[in-house]
């Protein structure tokens, strides 16, 4: 306690505060970027088991009843998509949302299958009493046997099929010259010979075989982070002069982590990345324990890393950009 509260005025003392807020900030600038309202892994599992029951037992209710559910007067469908709008409130994670899609599946073959057993004369046309009204309207004297007047009816239904006039057209005066079609006859292309281009014939010596060149930087890497020992993970994969490749960096050090032949420990408040032994038979039948996380990286989080940690050179260097091959070659 005596050296730490001498080292209190230390510059380095300072620098390090500096350091720990910046790390926060970037820390809180990370936690913020992550869209929970729609994606999270942190939900509770005990919510996440009762909404996959209740979506099964929605979808095992509606195979069940799926002939009464295509009845047009029947309501049950609409009832067990209500339910489904009120469960898919909480669903958080792509098991429950498979789910969700399939009761939505369901609930459209249904609805097909309710489309084709509608009628167009769902509503009765009563004959007898079309035609009173129709007698009504057409005999003046109703106490009489008396004719229809049927050009009265076809004078009020003429108002309801009242078409546009069509345009006369002027034949006759007029002298029609038929045109007749040219037959234009085209040259026949001929081809020459010296133009003509053999497909060159490619031999062993010309097919090279392309190194893979994800496992040798993988491998590259280890082998630096292998002799660097444990360093700190935003230090380690950002390079200053590149953001290109920082990404890359991410994306080869995760490899190492999925073999377990890397791990990250953030006991100490801040990421630490080092190497670690091959896993064992026993731990592979057993199986790891892992943890994953997904991380973004944009040109702005960079620069602030780079500010954060004060890094100057890159500890994995700059690769060169891979060469053009000549040409004729294969790759």
């Amino acid at each position: 306690m005596a050296s730490s509260s001498s080292s209190s005025g230390n510059p380095d003392s300072s620098g390090t505060r500096h350091l720990d807020e910046n790390l926060l900030a970037l820390t809180q600038t990370l936690e913020r970027g992550r869209d929970t309202d729609h994606y999270d892994p942190t939900q509770d599992k005990e919510v996440r088991r009762k909404l996959r029951q209740e979506y099964r037992q929605l979808i095992q209710n509606t195979e069940e009843h799926r002939k009464e559910y295509s009845n047009v007067k029947d309501h049950g469908l609409e009832d067990t998509l209500s339910q489904a709008n009120l469960l898919f409130t909480s669903v958080k994670n792509t098991q429950e949302g498979a789910l969700d899609s399939k009761l939505l599946v369901l609930s459209a073959e249904i609805t097909t299958q309710r489309a084709r057993n509608l009628r167009l004369d769902n509503q009765h046309f009563n004959v007898d009493e079309f035609v009173s009204k129709v007698k009504t309207f057409c005999v003046q004297d109703r106490s009489s046997r008396g004719d229809w007047d049927w050009a009265k009816l076809g004078r009020h239904a003429a108002k309801y099929h009242a078409g546009c006039k069509s345009i006369d057209f002027l034949l006759g005066p007029l002298s029609v010259e038929k045109k007749v079609r040219k037959q234009v006859r085209q040259a026949r292309l001929t081809k020459n010979k010296e133009d003509l281009v053999q497909p060159s014939k490619l031999k062993e010596d010309d097919v090279q075989q392309q190194t893979n060149e994800t496992s040798a930087n993988v491998n590259d890497i280890y082998r630096i982070l292998d002799a660097q020992g444990p360093t700190n993970y935003f230090k380690f994969i950002t390079n200053p002069e590149s953001f290109s490749q920082t990404v890359e960096n991410m994306f080869y050090v995760s490899f190492l982590i999925r073999n377990s032949v890397a791990e990250i420990d953030d006991a100490s408040g801040q990421p630490i990345l080092s190497t670690r032994a091959h896993p064992s038979m026993e731990e592979l039948v057993g199986g790891l324990n892992k943890k994953q996380i997904i991380m973004s990286l944009s040109i702005p989080l960079w620069k602030d890393i780079i500010e954060t940690y004060g890094i100057q050179a890159p500890i994995i260097p700059t690769r060169e950009k891979q060469a053009t091959m000549a040409a004729g070659k294969w790759y």
